[in-house]
């Protein structure tokens, strides 16, 4: 089953895992976390995904910044709300921290129409650009990757760790 375009949750245990903020990943205190959810092939157990964040502090704090660098921020209209897309903010997520699917009336929210597909990813494309030539300094999407590789693999030594101790 394919996750491409695609809204979910993440799973609180993510948030669990380091100081995100120092890399870059932006957390909401107390707002379930969305994110947009791109399928690449070099990372067949990671996500690439895109944070969303909604405009709701009244000024138009996120439609002006969408205006001023619009390959780094994409309007997105989910249900009635005025929402972004912080494309500049995109990382990898390991598959075990995806959470829910977002859904409106018990359907997974997923994004079909092609066009805006296309635009999605011409800025996904440009901005990756970008990092790669060192022009901007954003997520360090491999970095954030790793740690959570690690913490799964200490995870894993744990459980067995504590099986064998069970069983002593």
């Amino acid at each position: 089953m394919s996750e491409h375009f695609k809204i979910y949750f993440i799973k609180e245990e993510f948030f669990s895992i380091t100081d995100w903020t120092q890399y870059k990943v932006p957390i909401k205190e107390r707002r379930p976390a969305l994110i947009l959810v791109i399928e690449k092939e070099e990372f067949p157990n990671g996500l690439f995904c895109i944070p969303i964040t909604k405009d709701d502090d009244k000024n138009g704090k996120m439609k002006a910044l969408s205006m001023k660098r619009p390959d780094f921020i994409h309007p997105i209209k989910i249900n009635r709300y005025d929402s972004y897309l912080l494309i500049q903010n995109m990382y990898i997520i390991h598959k075990e921290f995806i959470g829910q699917p977002y859904t409106l009336n018990d359907v997974p929210f997923e994004i079909k129409n092609t066009k805006l597909r296309g635009e999605i990813m011409k800025k996904v494309k440009k901005v990756d650009a970008l990092l790669k030539q060192g022009i901007i300094h954003y997520v360090p999407r491999e970095k954030v990757f790793e740690i959570q590789l690690k913490y799964l693999e200490d995870k894993r030594i744990l459980e067995r760790t504590n099986i064998i101790n069970n069983h002593t």
